[in-house]
């Protein structure tokens, strides 16, 4: 069955002009071509976006019990995406000498979690004094960034094997550090904002998230993400200077290769010093010193701004996730200048925050995570003790003067915790613009010529014959896109693949490739009809047997860059710089004597 899937406004205007031309092309071709089922797919039907609002929370310091209560309010608010902190301090006390305790407690809560299907991203920050020079102060960093790129392998070999029920992985992303640029506070020996600070950790995180590339790899676990820069401030006045933290980030080569997603925070006070000047309705500006307003800073280009960086290094394509937002309540009377909003603020924060994302009024925001779900008692008298939606006594106004386990405390919910119980929480999944099982016995959409391609017990089949086959989708148009589908051959040693950004005769064409004589595959990568990449697969994979094939093209700054990947596997990373085409069809391709080639699950996600 093919499912068109709900795509953005833009993208449809595109596809009726594409469709009309394709309307006529259609007509001409159809004395010479055979069309499995030239409609377009008639089993349409919308899917849940690809957003989602979740919450941070602080579990490394719960016991079990405490975790319980925690876990049960998160059932009771429909929570499926939290944020945690794992202090790295905590955990690895000496070199390979892991806290049993702690690790315990978090494989009871990532298998809670996975039992709920709660998807978790981590946050790992702040070096042991052993790796970051005899400091026991929270917030320094390491001195060799190899430690903590040890220490991230250890985590993900321990946790990426949670899953659901359904198969998703609980251990979602790993978030490389929080807030780098606040040097004084959470990267420590620096300035804050210090450009040379950015330069060490754009040198950990192409360390570290080259590790964590090579780990999930190895242990088929690519679904988890890599998150970075985390910084504080997006529209933070020190990025308006050349040569600023940011720009230093960005000028350690090829930083960005080592990331998924472009991951900031911010808070309402961000936006001005005096007044409340919440982030909703972008753009908004301080009237002290017309900083935008922090839910503005990624909506248009103002050379004032982070915007035009994240271009001039193709962060903009990338997904972008504000890991912490939110705002500190203690009662229904604002105080403003000591960081203070009222109940009643707080409320309207969280519903402004929702509908940004809802209407996508960010380029590319995908995820939300409000700052917090409890509060935080330990942190006494000041306002960093009341981000939560939730407080621990029930005190008018509230105060605090030591820790309250979460499990005896009186847990009264603020205004706010209602927004977010009631609120579309959405799904987190990736939005996929086109899916076909061929289950229906339909292959609503593709065309192929007369004597190959055709739809074979709910799969699509190329028999063997002695000309190049071609199937196509004829519906729609893609630029970006990133499709995945099952393949098998009778004949392991011929060829035959998926071509993206079709154009009626070539394309991105990702083929397996076999070679009788000397018995090997490769995956090659062809552009402009010759192989650009080719990579040897050592026979790690059986062709008689469903394969998935995979094929990622996205635009950059520099060109288009195209990865091609088996079983999640990434084999293919080319960048393409002459860019020789700027959006196309699918099509799937095999070629001459290349025996019986079976597709099905094919998928198609922008």
């Amino acid at each position: 069955m093919s499912t068109l899937i709900q795509a953005p406004a833009s993208m449809f205007r595109a596809i009726l002009f594409q469709r009309s031309q394709q309307a006529i092309q259609a007509i001409c071709l159809t004395v010479v071509t055979l069309s499995l089922m030239l409609s377009v797919p008639r089993h349409a039907q919308a899917q849940p976006e690809g957003y989602a609002i979740g919450i941070n929370d602080h579990v490394l310091y719960r016991n079990n019990a405490e975790l319980d209560t925690t876990l049960s309010v998160y059932d009771d608010s429909s929570t499926k995406f939290v944020r945690i902190n794992i202090d790295w301090r905590t955990m690895e006390p000496a070199k390979n000498t892991y806290n049993t305790q702690k690790t315990a407690a978090l494989d009871y809560y990532f298998q809670k979690c996975a039992d709920r299907g709660i998807r978790v991203l981590v946050s790992i920050a702040y070096a042991p004094a052993w790796a970051n020079g005899g400091h026991e102060q929270m917030g320094w960093p390491p001195i060799n960034p190899v430690d903590y790129a040890d220490f991230c392998q250890w985590f993900v070999e321990h946790f990426a094997h949670y899953q659901s029920a359904l198969g998703q992985r609980t251990l979602e992303a790993i978030e490389i550090w929080n807030e780098p640029d606040l040097c004084d506070m959470f990267f420590r020996g620096y300035d804050r904002y210090a450009p040379e600070a950015a330069t060490k950790y754009a040198q950990m995180v192409k360390v570290a998230g080259g590790r964590i590339q090579t780990v999930r790899n190895a242990l088929g676990a690519n679904d988890i993400l890599i998150l970075a820069p985390v910084i504080s401030d997006t529209h933070n006045v020190s990025w308006k200077t050349t040569g600023s933290w940011i720009d230093a980030f960005y000028a350690v080569q090829n930083v960005t290769d080592y990331y998924d997603v472009f991951s900031w925070h911010s808070y309402w006070m961000n936006a001005g010093s005096t007044g409340w000047l919440p982030p909703e309705l972008p753009p908004c500006f301080s009237t002290t010193n017309q900083q935008r307003s922090i839910m503005g800073k990624l909506t248009s280009p103002l050379t004032s701004e982070i915007w035009h960086r994240l271009v001039a290094n193709g962060d903009h394509l990338k997904p972008n996730w504000c890991t912490e937002i939110g705002g500190s309540a203690k009662s229904a009377t604002p105080d403003h200048a000591n960081r203070y909003l009222s109940f009643a603020e707080q409320q309207t924060h969280l519903t402004d925050i929702i509908n940004v994302l809802h209407n996508e009024s960010i380029t590319n925001l995908q995820r939300v995570y409000w700052y917090e779900i409890f509060d935080e008692p330990h942190l006494g008298s000041s306002s960093e003790s009341t981000y939560g939606m939730i407080a621990l006594n029930n005190s008018n106004p509230i105060t605090y003067t030591g820790t309250i386990p979460v499990n005896t405390a009186d847990r009264t919910p603020k205004p706010v915790y209602s927004t977010y119980v009631n609120a579309d929480k959405g799904t987190g999944t990736t939005t996929s613009a086109f899916f076909d099982d061929f289950n229906d016995g339909y292959a609503d959409g593709w065309t192929a010529m007369p004597g190959t391609w055709q739809l074979v017990n709910n799969a699509l089949v190329n028999p063997h014959n002695a000309n190049t086959a071609t199937c196509t989708l004829d519906f729609p148009y893609w630029t970006n896109s990133d499709t995945s589908l099952a393949i098998r051959f009778t004949d392991p040693w011929k060829k035959a693949g998926v071509i993206a950004r079709y154009d009626g005769s070539q394309g991105y064409y990702l083929r397996l490739a076999g070679n009788s004589i000397v018995k090997s595959h490769k995956l090659e990568l062809l552009v402009n009809q010759s192989v650009v990449v080719s990579s040897g697969l050592n026979d790690v994979y059986d062709l008689s047997n469903f394969q998935t094939l995979r094929i990622s093209v996205i635009d950059e700054v520099n060109g288009t860059r195209i990865k091609g990947f088996i079983n999640g596997n990434e084999h293919i990373n080319y960048l393409d710089t002459s860019m020789y085409y700027a959006s196309g069809q699918l099509a799937l391709r095999a070629e001459p004597w290349t025996g019986t080639v079976t597709v099905d699950d094919v998928t198609v996600s922008e």
